[in-house]
């Protein structure tokens, strides 16, 4: 298993309804349990990779950045690839940061006119800050006219009688937070690879020996999402392509007879509240 990284960890840059974020440590750990690490020979694919919650903690158990292919279709895509290839400008990301109103009431409203309209060259730094703000952080995606999917969050304060006794933020993280994660992925995430394209590009690629796949696809029976695909048929045309190549899926049941229920943290009851079990997450192997 590779060692963990005595520098700061990486975060990601903000939460997304089915990121990793809360148990990407253990699948991370249960990934290495079963397959050898072999150092720099070692090849780590992380196809749906939103967020990037799983190249992240790759990287905090020092995987280098350079042994590192991720694959997202969606705007998370273009945010990774210009980190990877070094062409992210922080200043830039920071002047859009510096438009946010300083009245968090005003914030909902800011965000609404910004998604209004979408400008080719700024996707990789409007879309964590659109995402930042989303209700109940459901995924964002534009149509190349303007933004799909983009409700965000109101401004609460707590009343005398409110469980809560501390304010909701319209944006999580802040801007200021926020900056700071970015500042730390472009320092230290230079080298890795993000394919901004459909999955169905991996089932002509030819793998490494030493590869490791790992997969997030949406959820089974969820809507919200802009990019779906059939998940079963997917892994049987891999594995017949691949039979080498280890392969690891995330889903909320198993899918293969080598499955592991992983520990994912959390209250009950999702963005609504009215579940009546906590969600469930399985690392499936083949």
């Amino acid at each position: 298993m590779a060692k963990q990284s005595k520098t700061a960890p990486l975060r990601v840059p903000c939460c997304y309804q089915g990121g990793k974020q809360r148990i990407s440590n253990e699948l991370v750990s249960e990934i290495f349990s079963k397959v050898p690490f072999r150092d720099s020979e070692t090849r780590f694919y992380d196809l749906c990779s939103g967020s990037g919650a799983v190249t992240i903690e790759l990287i905090n158990h020092g995987v280098r950045p350079e042994q590192v292919t991720m694959l997202d279709r969606s705007s998370w895509g273009v945010f990774w690839s210009s980190i990877g290839n070094a062409t992210f400008d922080v200043s830039v990301f920071a002047d859009h940061l510096s438009h946010i109103p300083g009245d968090k009431r005003q914030v909902k409203n800011y965000m609404t006119r910004l998604s209004s309209t979408f400008t080719e060259g700024d996707e990789q730094y409007v879309y964590p800050i659109l995402q930042a703000c989303s209700f109940g952080g459901k995924q964002i995606w534009h149509d190349g006219n303007h933004w799909e999917n983009a409700f965000f969050r109101d401004y609460w304060e707590p009343t005398a009688t409110s469980v809560r006794q501390s304010p909701a933020n319209p944006m999580q993280p802040s801007p200021e937070t926020l900056l700071k994660r970015v500042e730390r992925l472009v320092e230290r995430c230079p080298g890795l690879e993000c394919i901004h394209d459909d999955i169905g590009v991996m089932l002509t690629r030819d793998f490494e020996p030493n590869s490791v796949v790992y997969m997030d696809p949406p959820y089974r029976n969820t809507t919200g999402y802009a990019f779906g695909f059939d998940v079963d048929a997917f892994i049987a045309k891999f594995k017949q392509r691949n039979p080498d190549i280890p392969l690891f899926v995330s889903e909320n049941i198993p899918l293969s007879t080598d499955s592991t229920l992983l520990h994912f943290g959390g209250a009950k009851g999702g963005i609504s509240g009215n579940k009546t079990k906590k969600h469930q997450e399985w690392l499936s192997a083949f």
